[in-house]
């Protein structure tokens, strides 16, 4: 039996009746519950500041399901182990009566509880959440827990890099860094978890992982949709901080990191953040050679904003200054409103030969995860004529379903893995990175790009 079956467990979802829960968490525990991978003393707190019943915050689970997935039995119980809170975000009084409520839930279970607190609530509330938890003890354990209480915060984490200063500030002032959960589902995705394994358990690709054989490293995440709901959200985040300033900056840090001394978390945080440290600021200077921005044609009509200058594509350019990767280009590139919708790491390999196409390595984390090489083999018959082949890995034929990102969240907080969360320093040395190009972008309008929406994101130039 896992160890964390044994333990039981309170999870604390501030914002169960919003939408990333209803879409990610529920589904994801859901799931969980079904295959016996959670604690059989388990209770769920939902935290709301309206009055809500529990059948009202499952009444549409069942859609988030697949229908040959769907057992009413686990439905049943995942609704039986819930409960409802209602609580004033803004009242330090209504904390202090909600850290008793969870007390006397604690002494229901026994001993030995252990408690999560997720932030599922829009970016803006997190401060004060956060410093309200901490003001009146939430973080400390009760006499009979097994440990520390953890807290999972989901992005963005701050606006900007005083912001993210501020948030960590916060957080590690009540929780501190080991109790700190920083969510990046990207790292959780399967191909994501992979290319350390990838990288460092293949003699051929560890090898060859450097300046001298690679040309380019370029990571995607290109959406067919446009914002959707999000108007408000996404009027003041912006395909960098939505994207690149958090996801594809990480997963570069996964791709071209150093090998870490082990394969635990604190040697894998310290590899990714020398990496960071050795991608330079980018000047003012340089933005507009290195970076790229551009809005698809209904944007501001979508938004109701017809000056708006929030960029739904952009394109970063960076160097890293090591003698691992210097000069080498690495390309993050995201976007909404394109033809396809697909993310991936291209890693092309240095060809000395014109005659021949380029061998590029592409990790597909979505659609269909999975890795494929690209090589040069003869075609059959008489002549001597070469032509592009694929050697493929696919994760759903080999492997069955894979877990689903916010299900290996929930697992890796249960065992105190932060291995695939940000750290506070890699947070901000990602800030730190970029904060002159959003800077730029603020000021105006110039180089800002209209696409009509359903463009090949090639075609933004």
């Amino acid at each position: 039996m896992n160890e964390q079956l044994d333990t039981p467990l309170i999870i604390i979802i501030f914002g169960i009746s919003g939408d990333l829960s209803q879409r990610k968490l529920l589904p994801a525990l859901y799931h969980l519950m079904k295959r016996d991978e959670l604690p059989s003393d388990l209770r769920i707190v939902g935290v709301s500041r309206r009055n809500i019943e529990v059948a009202s915050v499952y009444e549409n689970l069942h859609e988030r399901i697949a229908e040959d997935d769907l057992d009413s039995e686990t439905l049943s119980r995942l609704q039986a182990s819930t409960e409802m809170f209602q609580l004033d975000t803004e009242s330090k009084e209504a904390y202090a009566a909600f850290k008793e409520h969870l007390r006397n839930v604690s002494d229901k279970l026994g001993d030995g509880v252990s408690r999560i607190y997720y932030l599922s609530i829009p970016a803006q509330a997190f401060m004060t959440a956060v410093h309200y938890l901490g003001e009146t003890g939430h973080h400390e354990p009760f006499a009979s827990d097994s440990e520390r209480p953890r807290i999972l915060i989901e992005k963005p984490f701050g606006y900007d890099t005083h912001s993210a200063k501020e948030l960590v500030s916060v957080v590690d002032e009540h929780f501190g860094e080991l109790q700190a959960y920083r969510i990046d589902h990207y790292l959780a995705k399967e191909t994501a978890q992979n290319i350390l394994t990838f990288r460092f358990r293949n003699p051929l690709f560890k090898s060859i992982w450097n300046a001298k054989h690679i040309e380019q490293i370029k990571i995607v995440a290109h959406e067919s949709i446009g914002i959707e709901n999000r108007v408000s959200f996404y009027e003041q985040t912006g395909a960098l901080r939505d994207f690149i300033q958090s996801h594809l900056i990480q997963l570069l840090a996964l791709v071209v990191m150093e090998e870490p001394d082990s394969f635990e978390s604190h040697d894998i945080h310290a590899a990714k953040l020398r990496l960071l440290e050795d991608i330079k600021t980018i000047s003012t200077d340089e933005v507009s050679a290195i970076a790229l921005r551009g809005q698809y044609d209904s944007y501001r009509h979508e938004v109701g904003n017809k000056d708006s200058l929030t960029e739904t594509f952009a394109r970063l350019t960076l160097h890293v200054h090591n003698a691992q990767w210097r000069d080498i280009p690495m390309v993050l590139e995201t976007g909404k409103g394109l033809r396809d919708k697909t993310s991936k790491i291209l890693v092309t390999f240095k060809n000395e030969d014109p005659e021949c196409g380029p061998n590029i390595l592409t990790f597909r984390i979505q659609p269909r995860e999975g890795i494929t090489m690209s090589l040069q083999a003869k075609r059959p018959g008489l002549d001597k004529d070469t032509e592009t082949v694929e050697m493929e890995f696919d994760y759903e034929k080999s492997y069955g379903n894979t877990t689903e990102a916010y299900e290996r969240v929930i697992i890796d907080a249960i065992r105190a893995d932060q291995s695939l969360f940000a750290s506070a320093d890699e947070v901000l040395s990602s800030w730190r990175i970029m904060e002159n190009v959003l800077t730029s972008w603020q000021k105006n309008s110039h180089d800002l790009r209209i696409y009509p929406i359903g463009s090949p994101a090639e075609e933004i130039n």
